[in-house]
């Protein structure tokens, strides 16, 4: 025993070796224990404020197996704490975050451990703890995702995105919430979640879409064609006599851009038009053709001008 409370004191001391030591000390006796940790008595209670309590506690029962419950008290107290120490560490050591990025052009499939599907847009990133589905199931995304969540009427799904929490528990819905950007959305494909946004919480139906304004915390619910809101997971482009406006739109979220426009660009005009070609510039360039306007790309913002 002398040996492993040595270890103990050291702090070299193994959780399992923690554990017997613990059983030792239950087992033996009080006369034996003031035998073998009178030195201990001192080297456990250093600290003034516990040797007094202690002390009080031993010339009170004026006998011996006061000294022996004293020690034992302050060495299984220090055992407990120690082995939660040691326990809380393992634990923390061995839950780790894993983290799926996209690259920066295309898309990337995550099949997470409670067979939930996640397909990533480019520039964007999903983190979720090694023990997903076992206690809780909670993800963490920057970019553009869209969910396909396994139904599991016992475990809540979370997505913490920029500027809003979305619970579910089994639903298809798409997350826009590039860091870099002004607002985050919400776009439900079919079943329920509700989207909390600070201390307003919003329940969503299909074919619902919920706009966050990420510096003052508004939530706006509005109607949408989940058809546009999920181009970026299809081959194709499609415009049918949409303005320009919308074009610039689906066009940030097939590719995770940003487009600025100025005031001398005309976002009403229409436009038509079917693209296979999953390189923006390439379509920028029939574009730019139609509207004689130029364009920038710095990055991942692209400015266009007339």
């Amino acid at each position: 025993m002398k040996h492993l409370i040595d270890k103990y004191r050291s702090g070299d001391i193994s959780p399992e070796e923690l554990d017997i030591l613990s059983d030792m000390v239950s087992k033996t006796s009080d006369e034996e224990l003031s035998d073998i940790l009178h030195e201990d008595w001192y080297a456990f209670s250093s600290d003034k404020q516990r040797r007094t309590v202690l002390l009080s506690g031993f010339f009170q029962k004026k006998h011996l197996s006061g000294i022996a419950a004293g020690i034992m008290l302050v060495i299984s107290a220090g055992l407990a704490l120690s082995l939660a120490g040691l326990r809380s560490e393992q634990k923390q050591m061995a839950v780790r975050l894993v983290t799926v990025s996209s690259e920066g052009a295309g898309q990337s499939t995550v099949t997470l451990p409670d067979g939930s599907k996640v397909i990533l847009n480019t520039r964007s990133t999903i983190t979720y703890p090694s023990d997903f589905g076992l206690d809780s199931r909670e993800v963490e995304l920057s970019g553009e995702g869209y969910f396909d969540v396994a139904k599991d009427p016992d475990k809540k799904f979370i997505v913490n995105a920029p500027g809003m929490e979305i619970t579910v528990h089994g639903t298809k819905f798409n997350v826009y919430a590039y860091p870099d950007a002004d607002m985050s959305e919400m776009s439900l494909v079919e079943g329920s979640v509700s989207l909390r946004s600070g201390e307003s919480v919003i329940d969503v139906e299909p074919n619902e879409k919920v706009c966050v304004t990420r510096n003052t915390g508004r939530m706006n619910l509005i109607k949408t064609d989940n058809e546009i809101e999920t181009l970026w997971l299809h081959d194709r482009i499609v415009f049918i006599n949409d303005p320009l406006y919308k074009v610039f739109d689906v066009l940030q979220r097939c590719f995770g851009v940003q487009i600025e426009c100025s005031d001398n660009v005309n976002l009403s005009d229409r436009y038509t038009a079917t693209f296979k070609d999953k390189r923006i510039s390439d379509i920028l360039e029939v574009i730019k053709m139609h509207y004689g306007f130029s364009y920038e790309h710095d990055g991942h913002i692209i400015r266009i001008d007339r």
